[in-house]
Parts: C-alpha cells; sequence; structure tokens
C-alpha cells in the first residue's frame, strides 16, 4: 500500500466534514477507509476534532498558493502527487477550511497523527484568546493578536518558541530540558514555571511577569543575564535597551485570561490601559486631565460596554465611537 493510501487528502476530509463533497468524493473517502483498518479510526478522530473545533483557529487566506503551503506544513503525507492535489484546487472557501481542519487537529495533538519520528511546525495566528496543550504538557493561552510558533514534538535538546504578542505560559518542570521562548528583543528560559510574556511589536517595552519558580531573561546582545522569581516584573525598554526590575503589584496582570478586574485608586489613564488589554479595544482620553482621576470598582465577567457604563456614570463622561477607536471625554454638566 502507498503513502498516500496512508494519508488522507485534507482537502477532500474538509468537503466531506462540511457537506460540501460530491458523490466523487463520497466514493474516494469510501476508497481511503477501505484501503487500510487503520484508517476508519483516523477518520473517527478527525470527525470528533472537526465537531469540536467550534472554538478551533480559523485561517483567513487570500493567496491560494501560500494558503496551500501553509497547509502542507501540517499535511501527514509531506509528499502528494502534484496533479491529484490540482484536482481540487478549485476552491479558495475549501482549502480554508482544509487548514482549519489541520489546524484544530494541530490545537487537539495533531501531532499523534503522525509516524514517531516526524515533526510538524505548529503555527497560531489568531484574533482571540487561544488556549493550547503542547506536547511536552506545557499550557500556553495567548491574547488577542498573537502570534506563535514551534515545532512538535520538541527536539531532545530543549524546547523552543517563538512569540509576537502576549501569552501566559505553565510550563512543565524539567532541569535537563529548558523551554525557551524567543520575542524579538529578549530571549526567556526557564526550566518550569508560571509567568506571562507581554512582546506585542507596537509597544515600546516587553514585559515578563513571574508568578512562580525562576525565569532568565537575555537581551538581544546576550551580554546581560537578568533572573527573575516568583512576584518579580522585569520591563526591556525597546529605546534604550535597558532593564528595570520591579516587584509585581499589577492586580489585573492576569485580567485578559480570568476578566476579574480591580481597581483600587487606579488613574483613569491606568483604567483604559487594562480595559485595551482586557477587550482588545483602543480607548482614548479626549483631554489628557482626565488621565489624573482614580477608579475604585471591582468587575467580575463583566462586557465592555457596562464597564465602559460604570466608569462614565462615576465620573460624569460620555463615550463616542469612531471607527475602531473610542473616546472618553467630559459630559454636559
Amino acid at each position: 500500500m502507498s503513502e498516500r493510501d496512508k494519508n488522507i487528502d485534507w482537502e477532500l476530509a474538509a468537503r466531506v466534514l462540511s457537506g460540501e463533497a460530491d458523490e466523487i468524493d463520497n466514493g474516494l473517502l469510501e476508497q481511503w477507509l477501505n484501503a487500510d483498518d487503520a484508517n476508519e479510526q483516523e477518520w473517527e478522530r478527525i470527525k470528533e476534532s472537526w465537531n469540536k473545533g467550534g472554538n478551533a483557529l480559523f485561517v483567513q487566506q487570500t493567496d491560494t498558493e501560500t494558503a496551500w503551503q501553509n497547509v502542507r506544513r501540517f499535511s501527514v503525507d509531506e509528499v502528494t502527487d502534484h496533479a491529484q492535489r490540482s484536482r481540487y484546487f478549485h476552491s479558495g472557501r475549501v482549502l480554508a477550511m482544509a487548514a482549519s481542519l489541520i489546524l484544530m487537529l494541530g490545537l487537539s495533538w495533531f501531532f499523534l497523527l503522525k509516524p514517531q519520528g516526524q515533526k510538524s511546525d505548529l503555527i497560531v495566528s489568531n484574533t482571540t484568546r487561544e488556549e493550547m496543550v503542547l506536547s511536552d504538557g506545557s499550557k500556553i493561552t495567548l491574547n488577542n493578536r498573537s502570534r506563535f510558533l514551534c515545532q512538535q514534538p520538541f527536539s531532545a535538546e530543549e524546547r523552543t518558541v517563538q512569540l509576537e504578542g502576549e501569552g501566559f505560559f505553565d510550563i512543565e518542570g524539567n532541569r535537563e530540558w529548558p523551554f525557551v521562548i524567543q520575542t524579538d528583543d529578549v530571549t526567556i528560559r526557564v526550566t518550569g514555571t508560571k509567568f506571562n510574556v507581554r512582546a506585542y511589536p507596537n509597544l515600546d517595552v516587553t514585559e515578563v511577569a513571574v508568578l512562580e519558580g525562576r525565569v532568565e531573561v537575555v537581551p538581544p546582545s546576550g551580554d546581560e543575564l537578568i533572573v527573575l522569581t516568583g512576584g518579580q516584573t522585569a520591563w526591556f525598554d525597546k529605546k534604550s535597551r535597558m532593564f528595570s526590575i520591579r516587584e509585581s503589584t499589577d492586580p489585573n496582570l492576569l485580567s485578559w485570561i480570568t476578566r476579574q478586574i480591580r481597581f483600587d485608586e487606579t488613574p483613569l489613564e491606568e483604567v483604559t490601559e487594562t480595559l485595551e488589554r482586557v477587550y482588545d479595544a483602543n480607548i482614548q482620553l479626549a483631554d489628557e486631565a482626565l488621565g489624573g482621576q482614580k477608579l475604585t470598582a471591582r468587575f467580575s465577567d463583566n462586557s465592555l460596554d457596562f464597564v465602559l457604563e460604570v466608569v462614565c456614570t462615576t465620573f460624569n463622561l460620555e463615550t463616542k465611537r469612531e471607527g475602531e477607536t473610542i473616546f472618553l471625554s467630559a459630559g454636559n454638566e
């Protein structure tokens, strides 16, 4: 039996699962299922992942050739016959669904479907919060508009990932198997701990906050090593290329995950920064003088509109939306 008989055509799978398959597609699926007893078990796993994939990552592609290359990164069959592949390359929508299917399997231990020893790139680019479990058991939660890249399963030498954006890391401990996070500005090295990394390219500072354990942070120059322990936060200023370390005092460090927000005499300027982080919003104060007013409040899994209503009522403010931006300004007396 050929390797192609062992591995499913992902575009075919997407068409069948989405209800867009024709008689030829159904016949090809039946032929593949009959080729090997193991194929029926694999198909059941694929259907289960699809049915549970309502909150999984969907990929939006505009360049179909690029999309196909991205799909191939996750394909079990790395050598696909070009002529057969072209037969199913007519629908960009089906291609996007095929990519979505494979990515859903990626977030559901897609590498278990691969022969032992093979590796695949796990690439996540999200617009909403995403959670995943890696091959070593480490748990990663990504905030909005983050990008994450790693190879699965990890190599025997170290567990290396790349991050652009914000992520909370709960790393399985192993002193002999370091976990390394690479960002544009710093490299973070741990053996097992819980910490949060905020490394958006549009921000002037990269932030590493440690909840438990020990974390090493190294700038691009490599000539300085910062060691953080639980309760400490390091800020790397991209302009000055300098580190500053403080005790972690922000009660809303993980509010973007928990949706539990606490303000204690917090300046309105900091309030808006927290709300931007939690709700992935752009909030601006129309008058800088408003930034010094202080808010004391508690919120638990409330909507942004509700929180803004409380803020506006407290300080007699009004909201105005212009495109993606929310402006807060002094209301009429």
